[in-house]
């Protein structure tokens, strides 16, 4: 994947001009805009091409919906959907012959649900909470809460609301959703988290190491002393990086926290040896007595990615 759009699938889909400079020339960036792999959304501001999606939902008296229309709200997602993610109302059906290269669901849509052939943010975040894996449906749901567009009371307030079919999940979701994620690789890291280890896990713990500075790991439970780290590509670009980040996961082992790094290829393709590891950790750390915190269990024949 070339360097803008891999950059701009970790930052969820969007990032500004300074960030994508941060990682790569303004000829690279030119480049990759020539050739159509990176749109510019509004003045700078950059994402992956939505390719008409609004028109698409238009002809089909439709609405964009989930992660389509978390893009078109300018939030991140942990993956873009391959095919356009469209709505109808339960009341209409659509011809199966046009519905080709879409992913269309029906819904009951209120008038108020919908504005300009897009789902509204509330909605367009319920939906997501209610219909997609849980790393997928909090991305969405803390980019929604990062960006301003929904707040966490938004989302408790529509917790009774929620129609049978799909509720526990969504709950789920809602209630777990905050600003504090500072992008979907971490939102998507912290969902595996809790399919591992239930919901004991909080985005950005707070960490005042030895010489009184303060950390804030990606993920972590104070609980148990885990922190598990997120490692973008844009975080770690000189050897002063490097540097750091051991002096900090160094100074962090000495006061009992166990760290877990995980890559942006782990969170995407390799979930299930994720939550085979979180889980191993967490199960040798509850079992412990204080003397043998870190006694771990045969993870079930998982393999890890090469």
């Amino acid at each position: 994947m070339p360097v803008a759009a891999l950059h701009l699938a970790q930052c969820g889909g969007s990032a500004t001009r300074a960030e994508l400079l941060q990682v790569m020339t303004a000829g690279t960036l030119a480049s990759a805009l020539r050739s159509g792999e990176v749109v510019r959304r509004r003045r700078g501001v950059y994402g992956l091409p939505l390719d008409g999606e609004v028109g698409r939902a238009a002809e089909l008296d439709a609405a964009l919906s989930h992660r389509s229309a978390a893009l078109h709200h300018g939030w991140g997602v942990l993956s873009r959907p391959p095919s356009p993610e469209l709505v109808v109302d339960r009341g209409r059906r659509v011809r199966r012959d046009r519905t080709t290269g879409v992913a269309l669901r029906y819904r009951s849509l209120a008038r108020a649900d919908v504005e300009d052939h897009v789902t509204t943010p509330l909605r367009t975040v319920v939906d997501c909470a209610r219909d997609l894996p849980l790393p997928e449906a909090l991305a969405v749901a803390d980019s929604a809460v990062r960006a301003g567009s929904v707040t966490v009371l938004d989302l408790a307030r529509v917790i009774p609301q929620l129609p049978r079919v799909g509720r526990a999940p969504a709950e789920l979701v809602l209630g777990l959703a905050s600003a504090a994620a500072a992008n979907p690789f971490e939102s998507g890291l912290r969902a595996l988290a809790v399919q591992s280890g239930g919901p004991i896990w909080r985005p950005q713990p707070e960490i005042v190491l030895r010489d009184g500075s303060v950390r804030h790991p990606d993920v972590g439970c104070d609980e148990l002393r885990i922190a598990l780290e997120a490692d973008s590509h844009a975080h770690h670009k000189s050897r002063g990086d490097v540097v750091r980040d051991c002096h900090r996961y160094v100074e962090m082992t000495v006061l009992g926290w166990c760290v877990l790094r995980f890559a942006w290829e782990h969170v995407m393709s390799h979930q299930a040896w994720v939550r085979e590891v979180i889980a191993a950790v967490v199960d040798g750390t509850r079992m412990s007595d204080g003397t043998s915190r870190r006694r771990g269990r045969d993870v079930g024949g998982v393999s890890a990615p090469r």
